[in-house]
């Protein structure tokens, strides 16, 4: 289960065999959207879509509880890692200045191509050194996603510390992977396999202590978190267990995307205190937390 991870000093697991910058590079900007590698597709269904915008609404309700930039006309936000450029267009119509870096505007020009204008294709590193060259400075860094693909996740949460405005946030998201929920459907034989474990896609793999740790040495205080739906649920059913039958994924995938349309119409902030309590005790697929830049 151990044979390809090792623990780090933060507590959380990284790959033995990291690849190279240019490496990932080429893997991402020839590969990674035109391929429909992980969760980027060419086709999203109407629900599909709803679900993508209401993930976005969550995460920027929690954003707004908490930051506290006072007297500005326009805030700023700093995408890495964009993808398609659903937050590139969610925050350029609420009225914010946006940019998104990307290794490729591949994903953006078929989902959102009115915003592949506001992309900075190339290295996402290098771009962000540029960004600090140039003293140009972003309320939030949004990184969805982002942390698990990248080589030096501390390095990477210390270039974005830099372009950051005093009194800023940011906001990662990234999978909740070698869970106690995962080890225990490990050892009951709900699962033969820790599927989590993708290479070269996920250098990284995360818990919320883990992430806190390497966040706070980076210069960052946490704020807040909550998880993603518990779709790992699905494991303890035979019916529903996509790992021991992949052709049940799909059917997991539109229930969850349902489900979590029929919540946030109820309620999103309510659905936030729910997740809340679920990140305290370690479930859900994904980690969603909020750091302010410390002084």
């Amino acid at each position: 289960m151990f044979e390809k991870v090792e623990k780090n000093r933060f507590g959380y697991y990284n790959l033995k065999e990291i690849p190279s910058r240019e490496e990932l590079q080429q893997y991402y900007a020839g590969k990674y959207y035109q391929e429909d590698k992980g969760g980027y597709q060419k086709i999203y269904s109407d629900e599909e879509i709803r679900h993508i915008l209401n993930k976005i609404e969550q995460k920027y309700l929690l954003l707004i509880q908490h930051l506290q930039l006072a007297g500005k006309d326009k805030w700023k936000l700093l995408n890495v890692g964009c993808g398609e450029g659903w937050a590139v267009n969610y925050f350029l119509h609420k009225g914010w200045h946006v940019l998104g870096l990307d290794y490729s505007v591949y994903g953006c020009q078929r989902q959102n191509p009115d915003c592949a204008v506001y992309l900075k294709p190339g290295e996402i590193e290098e771009n962000l050194e540029l960004l600090g060259k140039e003293n140009e400075t972003f309320d939030v860094i949004w990184l969805d996603n982002v942390l698990e693909h990248v080589v030096d996740p501390f390095s990477l949460l210390e270039q974005c510390k830099r372009v950051c405005v005093p009194g800023g946030i940011l906001i990662v998201e990234v999978p909740n992977d070698f869970s106690l929920l995962q080890q225990y459907l490990y050892t009951q034989g709900q699962i033969n396999n820790p599927f989590w474990v993708a290479a070269p896609d996920h250098i990284s793999y995360f818990n919320q202590e883990g992430l806190t740790k390497l966040c706070q040495e980076a210069g960052w205080h946490h704020l807040d978190s909550i998880a993603d739906f518990p779709i790992d649920w699905n494991l303890f059913n035979s019916n529903t267990n996509y790992i021991a039958d992949k052709s049940k994924g799909k059917s997991c995938h539109h229930a969850r995307v349902n489900l979590e349309n029929y919540l946030f119409s109820l309620s999103v902030e309510k659905t936030n205190n729910l997740y809340r309590c679920l990140a305290e005790l370690g479930l859900g697929r994904q980690i969603i937390s909020l750091f302010g830049r410390k002084q």
